[in-house]
């Protein structure tokens, strides 16, 4: 099978791996706090959140504002456009010939790279690119042609280790939906091993598309230790999409690791504003607070970080995937029994398929078959 076909239309974007040392993640109007919180003696607002006045005082007013021109069409780019996409077409002959322009032998022949963070120039320049980068440089040649081309957030489910029930990493993945007028969507998206179409999904505004870009170039600076300009773009990140919850847990992150404790509490909170299970957000806190040596409330956080996984079905399915390794089949059965009784909320075929597996294994032959049978 040819890469072209591989791809077929639906897909083409690729993954953004986003988990660091701290839980930083490379993507409500009620604070998630303890009653004991009390932030009379400690209150740092968010324009100090994001000044920099901490780490560098009035120096931190000359540190320029990043713009990368994540977004813009060169000239280059343009006329490979219009040399490879026909414009009056049908919607259809157009999506296979932009697929066929990006990633064919005969086209740029694009190559994934998971680590690789460029914008939409860099990514026709070198024609490689993680998921941004070919999300970016897709949507710019479609709305080139006419198509109607968005960005495309994909919920992929974190990942656990099953034998010691701690969360790994969690991944933030962005694809491009091409919206069609006769009514069927296009999803272009390069990850299909990894991406299932029953992942939920929302569609995204340029501004928080681009807003992924600074953020994992934000993380990618602080993990060199380059902490002026990790900064610069973490907080680039946060101007263009202020609502975005695990923004602000990087910046937390950020401020973490430079040992200004009070201001990393200020950003966990402001991250729980906006998504109260946000996972990186409540394990930081725990940590945070462990550290300033406030066993109440670190045990609180932790506490709400353990609701999340409880609640979140696939820990229960990497804890049954774990019991079913070691044999144990029974609460294997009991693991996934409790979430796939609702079949609108789990539609992930794995789940069922170790079900059966899970019966097989115990001789419940006619209960395997059953779930086979009715698969979502």
């Amino acid at each position: 099978m040819t890469r072209e076909q591989c791809a077929r239309i639906y897909g083409f974007i690729g993954r953004i791996l986003l988990a660091l040392p701290l839980y930083l993640l490379l993507t409500g109007c009620v604070t998630t706090s303890s009653p004991k919180t009390d932030y009379s003696e400690v209150f740092i607002g968010r324009g100090a959140l994001l000044s920099g006045y901490a780490l560098w005082g009035p120096e931190a007013d000359r540190l320029p504002e990043p713009e990368d021109s994540v977004l813009d069409m060169t000239s280059n780019m343009l006329a490979f456009t219009k040399e490879n996409i026909p414009r009056k077409n049908a919607e259809a002959v157009k999506v296979k010939a932009l697929v066929k322009a990006l990633i064919s032998p005969d086209g740029l022949n694009m190559t994934y790279t998971r680590t690789a963070t460029f914008t939409a120039e860099e990514a026709f320049l070198k024609a490689e690119g993680n998921c941004l980068g070919f999300s970016y440089l897709t949507v710019l040649m479609a709305r080139q042609q006419g198509l109607n081309a968005v960005f495309q957030e994909v919920d992929v489910p974190p990942l656990w280790s099953s034998s010691r029930e701690k969360l790994i990493y969690a991944t933030r993945h962005v694809n491009v939906r091409i919206q069609s007028r006769a009514g069927r969507d296009f999803v272009l998206d390069i990850d299909q091993v990894n991406v299932d179409p029953a992942y939920p999904t929302r569609i995204m505004t340029d501004a928080e598309a681009e807003a992924h870009y600074y953020s994992n170039r934000g993380a990618v600076f602080l993990n060199q230790g380059d902490m002026k300009n990790a900064f610069r773009y973490l907080v680039k990140a946060i101007r263009l999409s202020p609502e975005t919850s695990y923004f602000w847990s990087n910046l937390g992150v950020f401020y973490r690791q430079n040992n200004l404790l009070d201001h990393a509490e200020m950003a966990y909170h402001a991250a729980l504003k906006y998504d109260q299970s946000n996972h990186s957000a409540l394990s930081n806190l725990a940590i945070l607070y462990d550290i300033k040596g406030d066993e109440e409330e670190a045990e609180y956080f932790a506490e709400k970080a353990r609701d999340y996984q409880k609640k979140n079905p696939y820990f229960h399915f990497f804890r049954a995937q774990d019991a079913y390794n070691n044999g144990d089949y029974e609460s294997a059965v009991a693991s996934l029994e409790k979430i796939t009784r609702d079949k609108v909320q789990v539609r992930d075929k794995r789940f069922y398929s170790l079900l059966a597996e899970s019966y097989e294994m115990m001789g419940e032959n006619d209960k395997a078959s059953a779930i086979l049978a009715h698969l979502p």
